[in-house]
């Protein structure tokens, strides 16, 4: 049963994450007045609770993020926006839903002093839950924009004309301040019934991605240090047994690699997950993987393909690590009870490239989430799984590509990223013999391997990889690049009948050219977004950042 029986426990303080926000629809924040509101705990938790609606997975944007980088373009044509396009328009970006929750943490810290008899330890994890969700959003918003307003008042949206911009380093001390606060603070776990609020491991990881996107590598370091030094957390299927797969379905949203979730609840409070993505007949298609990103999963060996002698180019999909054929769904497998068809030729049906407007473009489709136990043409539109925000893998990863920053092919970095890697059952990379394939001799020899265990590991989920290029400044070279699918060709067949609806054609995949795609077109200035041009009409005061108009 879904969680269990965990939802049908939750207190009626906590309101069930959905509950509670549908409590704040129907009566705005600006309409609770002090009179009426903020009398007592519940109040303020409630008002809280609203806040958690501004963490990533609510919508397909979250779900498409992978187009933005060169993991993936869309399968939904229309769906795919500009920026997937490299077009950098201002008037695409805004912040106001950003800003509106940010208010709402002002607000519940300015008024949680009202509240009289609140218990001294539950107001602190109430305070530190509104200061952890202020560091999490203006850290997103420094990740996007670089310089912008930093408010700590309450101040309505029409009430910020006027505000410049602040700069980003000013800001992430400020944001690294609420995060330390969130995490002296905040319980190691709450109770189950309160599953999904946030936790001290969960501030902890949060910060560690903050600081490690700006290469703030001690403080990366020590945060998800703490989170692993914790015990709280694991990897699913930590032995390698070969469950992988399972991470993204149903029955594991709430195992023990989930540090932080967005929490969904079919039917109340849904997202199109499944539906969105699967393939063609059963689903939009979603996201297809490109040549790059299937290139980049090992041999079973720990040798790249392009070293490995176990590396077949007719038959790419064997004795590869377990990642790609869980996130790479191909030519020849079976989802539930069709078998996937990627030939260009009628013959091939809906799973055909290019048959129709939804139609992989590179010869794969998205594997992940494809969770057996639902059926995608109806559970699958009203989805309730979870969103794994953090996943305790994000956290190992941090502090191996940390540590190493920090020092040069460090055991611990080593048997962090190993971790990760002995999950799928990959040879463990190693500094002491230079005859096997998983030796790393220099740092950069391992920063590469850690970088690319990050591309592997959370391909397909989300944004992650269009982050990563932006800070490792590779963004530029493998955006401006062509993006590929896989190789085909077309030849005659002769034992077609008359009537043949492939016109006497067959298609032979894996040989031939490459499918090319346009490449993505990304400039040094584009690290950063555009300020909003809505954001910049409404405050002359703000500047626009270098190279946009």
């Amino acid at each position: 049963m879904k969680k269990n029986i965990l939802i049908a426990a939750l207190l009626l303080v906590w309101v069930g994450m959905s509950s509670c926000s549908d409590f704040l629809d129907r009566y705005p924040m600006d309409e609770l007045s002090d009179g009426s509101f903020w009398k007592t705990p519940q109040d303020a938790e409630m008002f809280v609770a609203n806040i958690y609606k501004i963490l990533p997975g609510g919508d397909t944007g979250d779900i498409d993020g992978d187009i933005n980088s060169d993991n993936a373009v869309h399968g939904i044509k229309w769906a795919a926006g500009n920026l997937a396009e490299g077009i950098y328009d201002p008037q695409d970006f805004g912040w106001q839903s950003e800003y509106e929750y940010i208010r709402a943490c002002n607000v519940a810290l300015q008024k949680i002093d009202m509240i009289e008899n609140y218990p001294q330890e539950d107001k602190e994890k109430t305070i530190a839950e509104a200061r952890f969700f202020r560091a999490y959003i203006y850290f997103t918003l420094i990740r996007e924009f670089g310089d912008v307003p930093y408010v700590d008042e309450p101040l309505n949206l029409d009430e910020m004309e006027g505000y410049t911009r602040t700069s980003k380093d000013v800001i992430y001390d400020k944001v690294m301040e609420d995060f330390e606060y969130a995490i002296s603070k905040l319980p190691v776990q709450w109770p189950a019934s309160k599953y999904g609020r946030i936790t001290r491991g969960g501030a902890q990881a949060m910060k560690a991605r903050a600081a490690l996107y700006f290469a703030d590598w001690q403080v990366a370091a020590d945060a998800s240090k703490a989170v692993i030094d914790s015990g709280e957390y694991e990897l699913f299927d930590a032995q390698g047994t070969g469950r992988y797969a399972e991470l993204f379905w149903e029955s594991q949203e709430m195992c023990s690699e989930a540090v932080l979730v967005r929490q969904f609840n079919n039917p109340e409070n849904t997202h199109y997950l499944l539906g969105w993505g699967c393939f063609p007949t059963l689903g939009w298609g979603g996201l297809n993987p490109t040549q790059s990103l299937v290139d980049a999963f090992e041999c079973i060996d720990g040798a790249p393909i392009t070293t490995s002698p176990l590396y077949n180019e007719k038959k790419p999909f064997e004795n590869r690590d377990l990642r790609c054929g869980v996130c790479i769904l191909h030519d020849g497998e079976e989802r539930y009870g069709i078998t996937i068809k990627v030939a260009p030729l009628k013959s091939s049906g809906n799973t055909g490239i290019a048959q129709h407007g939804d139609a992989t473009a590179t010869g794969y489709y998205n594997g992940k989430y494809l969770d057996p136990s639902i059926d995608p043409q109806t559970t699958g539109w009203d989805m309730g799984k979870d969103w794994h925000v953090i996943r305790f893998a994000e956290v190992l990863l941090t502090y191996a590509e940390a540590k190493n920053e920090i020092s040069p092919l460090d055991a611990t970095a080593l048997e962090a990223v190993n971790r990760v890697r002995r999950r799928v059952s990959l040879p463990e990379l190693q500094t002491t013999d230079p005859s096997r394939p998983t030796y790393c001799g220099t740092q950069d020899d391992l920063r590469q391997r850690i970088r690319n265990e990050w591309r592997v590991e959370f391909a397909m989920e989300g944004n992650k990889r269009m982050w990563d290029i932006r800070r490792w400044g590779i963004a530029k070279e493998v955006m401006n690049a062509p993006f590929l699918g896989l190789k085909y060709k077309i030849v005659d067949n002769p034992d077609a009948p008359d009537d043949d609806e492939d016109g006497g054609k067959i298609c032979i995949l894996y040989e031939g050219d490459n499918i090319i795609l346009a490449p993505r077109r990304y400039e040094d200035h584009n690290y950063v977004m555009p300020i909003p041009q809505s954001e910049r009409d409404l405050n002359p005061a703000l500047t626009q950042n270098p190279g946009y108009n």
